[in-house]
């Protein structure tokens, strides 16, 4: 398939250039992709150290298979297959726990008015598995659509929307004990 612009990738442009030999098309394609990518690296491993580490390698290996990249799927899913990839490494080596701090700094600050609503279901996605946190954060987190998630997590969307339901519930069976039967808060 033939890398070029086209409506379904805005990247695509910066693709070929890269291809025919412009190196500042790929610093481009990092400048528009950077936060993303680190975000969602962060949202997979709850630590800003290995995001950054995980970002940062997610654009080299981009950087070195892109002259092969095929162009069937946008450059935004392939980056995000790629963080995915590492970033499930990553978590296989050291299973992520995210401190009440790191929890605090990520939604805002102590101050944030839900901030302890917030470090809740933080601790609860991270504990989801990880396929099921991952397509939960492609999809809440990072707005993509069911078939752009089975395109990045090598799955199909049947399975994507399966296993985001799955995720959904479990987070709904995790967070529930914070209510009582009625749905209001227990007694302190």
């Amino acid at each position: 398939m033939q890398v070029g612009p086209d409506r379904q990738d805005p990247d695509g442009r910066l693709v070929a250039r890269f291809l025919q030999g412009d190196g500042s098309a790929f610093d481009e394609l990092v400048l528009r992709h950077r936060v993303a990518v680190y975000r969602l690296a962060y949202r997979l491993l709850g630590n800003h150290s290995e995001a950054d580490d995980v970002s940062q390698e997610a654009f080299l290996r981009a950087y070195r298979a892109l002259p092969r990249f095929r162009g069937d799927a946008t450059f935004r899913t392939w980056i995000t297959r790629i963080v995915l990839n590492l970033a499930q490494g990553a978590r296989h080596a050291r299973r992520a726990t995210v401190s009440i701090e790191e929890a605090s700094v990520a939604v805002g600050g102590p101050t944030a008015p839900d901030a302890a609503l917030r470090r809740e279901v933080r601790r609860a996605v991270c504990g989801l598995p990880p396929r099921q946190r991952q397509v939960l954060v492609l999809k809440v987190y990072e707005g993509m659509k069911f078939i752009e998630i089975a395109q990045a997590a090598g799955m199909s969307i049947g399975t994507a929307k399966a296993t985001f339901f799955q995720a959904v519930r479990n987070l709904r069976a995790r967070l529930a004990p914070r209510a009582g039967p009625s749905g209001e808060e227990p007694p302190s």
